[in-house]
């Protein structure tokens, strides 16, 4: 049977271009990241302002897709040529890395013009330091109109429902606000902070798997995660990093690390719930792997603990029927169900329960799947990882980018 597993020796195939001049292709790399930078400078110039946003989506969107001419080039540089060695390693990645940060550093002035979602997290943390429970309490709750303002609560949405992010989220947005309430500049930082972080480790996971660390650049100069980042000021950043930490901490062999893999896995879930797959993808079979199981578990239960105490027991809030609800943004496996569902007349709560029942059964098959090749050493970690968050996706309710 076919093993995907990442190979352990960094390829260098005759299809790749050799390395003559190291300094010609780092003065390219550089070159590209001016260009995308200028781009940037346009990209903030058109980004829609306040309320009025579908008159400026369109030019917006068109500059956004001419961003990625020299991010597409940068990435074919890297892939088709050879890894360079000794100090030009370190020129290129320094190139990469500095121009991940610089880029996402360009975007952070600008305010959240797709997504008012980080207006609700500063929204929420203003509303645990107050001792309120975000699970319980509403935006429109009388008790709350102390703590009104049209600076944030303004700009938030979803104001009749309680908040949907777990605990981890919450206390980050607590974090940043006891650093600077009401302060969007700064809860963006620390985002990009978690960014670069992500940036880093998915290096070291390249590098550690033999690979060319300088693929990174994938990741670091697409412009889907700065701009949902750095931009737009997305939560799931945070998840992003614990999960690829997570994975780094499982590729490990020093003592520890196990309870260090199963606290990354905890921590992410506490911020999103699909990190908690890690758990079919590194589970072991070998005795005292419970300490994966338990790590785990314990982190996420703390995670909660202070707001079970805080929301009288309290804790989900608005997310069962945020996940329930069908959208036009649900993953493709729902909209092909749901597609199905009223070619064949069915009623829309059969259709619901329909998804449902699809999502189970789905997501749980692959999860089997996974688990058992896991075990027999027929898949690797990071394919294993993809295929499962891919599944979970599908299967939602709501995909954003």
């Amino acid at each position: 049977m076919f093993t995907l597993q990442a190979p352990k020796k960094t390829p260098t195939p005759d299809t790749l271009l050799p390395v003559r001049n190291p300094w010609w292709r780092a003065l390219l790399l550089f070159t590209l990241l001016l260009l995308s930078a200028g781009s940037y400078v346009v990209l903030v110039s058109v980004a829609p302002e306040g309320d009025d946003r579908l008159s400026w989506i369109v030019p917006f969107l068109h500059v956004w897709m001419l961003c990625f001419l020299p991010y597409c080039v940068a990435c074919a540089l890297v892939l088709v040529s050879k890894p360079v060695t000794g100090r030009w390693v370190w020129v290129e990645m320094e190139i990469i890395l500095v121009g991940a940060l610089v880029l996402r550093v360009m975007l952070l002035p600008s305010l959240p013009s797709l997504s008012r979602d980080a207006w609700r997290y500063l929204w929420d943390a203003r509303v645990i330091l107050h001792g309120y429970s975000p699970y319980v309490y509403v935006p429109w709750d009388k008790a709350l109109v102390p703590l009104r303002d049209a600076l944030i609560l303004g700009n938030s949405r979803f104001r009749n429902v309680p908040t949907i992010y777990p605990p981890g989220a919450e206390l980050d947005y607590v974090s940043s606000y006891l650093l600077a309430p009401s302060n969007l500049l700064v809860l963006k930082s620390i985002f990009v902070a978690f960014d670069m972080i992500t940036c880093g480790a998915l290096a070291l996971l390249l590098a550690r798997r033999g690979l060319d660390p300088r693929r990174v650049i994938l990741y670091a100069w697409c412009l889907l995660p700065i701009v949902e980042f750095a931009l737009q000021g997305h939560v799931d950043v945070i998840t992003v990093m614990f999960t690829v930490l997570a994975v780094l901490s499982a590729t490990g062999s020093r003592p520890g690390e196990r309870v260090l893999t199963g606290i990354l896995i905890g921590l992410g879930t506490l911020t999103k719930f699909y990190p908690l797959l890690l758990l079919v993808v590194l589970l072991r079979r070998q005795r005292g792997d419970w300490v994966l199981v338990c790590a785990c578990g314990g982190t996420v239960l703390l995670g909660y603990l202070p707001f079970l105490i805080l929301g009288h027991g309290q804790v989900l809030g608005f997310f069962f029927t945020y996940a329930s609800e069908q959208g036009l943004n649900a993953g493709v496996t729902q909209q092909v169900v749901h597609w199905i569902g009223m070619q064949r007349g069915l009623a829309l709560t059969t259709i619901l329960l329909l998804e449902r029942i699809v999502a189970v059964v789905l997501l749980s098959s692959v999860s089997l799947v996974v688990f058992a090749l896991r075990l027999r050493e027929r898949l690797s970690v990071e394919m294993a990882t993809l295929v499962l968050i891919g599944t979970f996706l599908s299967v939602s309710s709501h995909v954003f980018p």
